[in-house]
């Protein structure tokens, strides 16, 4: 049952949208490419008047942006968050939002923020582990 209601959180908010084209919102462009660019774990901060919003993604997402530009999967350490382009709310977040890559500074201050906030024993670093 809670996978159900999971899926239906994920999905449904895609789902209402593919009667609308799936063309990339202009608009977002710049956020586009760094979300869609680099791999493995990446942050996007989002700064508004709740404070500052940590969230991560991975390739899953990244893959799955690229072939349909209307939504970004983001998650917390609790839960998923899609950000559906045709939303104002979703849109305005998103034009506000900063992709951190792995290579990019501040990465590891991200990471351990996020890390710092999250009860989930499951969530590990992001930090790439060196070789």
């Amino acid at each position: 049952m809670k996978n159900t209601a999971l899926l239906a959180a994920v999905v449904l908010p895609l789902a209402a949208t593919a009667t609308l084209a799936a063309e990339p919102d202009p608009a977002l462009a710049q956020f586009r490419a760094a979300y869609t660019a680099g791999d493995g774990i990446s942050y996007v901060v989002i700064q508004d008047d709740k404070g500052e919003r940590i969230y991560r993604y991975g390739d899953a997402s990244r893959i799955t942006a690229k072939k349909d530009p209307r939504g970004y999967m983001l998650f917390t350490c609790a839960s998923p968050h899609v950000f559906v382009q045709e939303k104002p709310e979703d849109k305005a977040a998103l034009l506000k939002a900063k992709v951190v890559q792995a290579s990019d500074p501040g990465f590891a201050e991200l990471d351990a923020k996020y890390l710092a906030g999250c009860k989930n024993p499951l969530v590990k670093s992001a930090i790439p582990k060196k070789k």
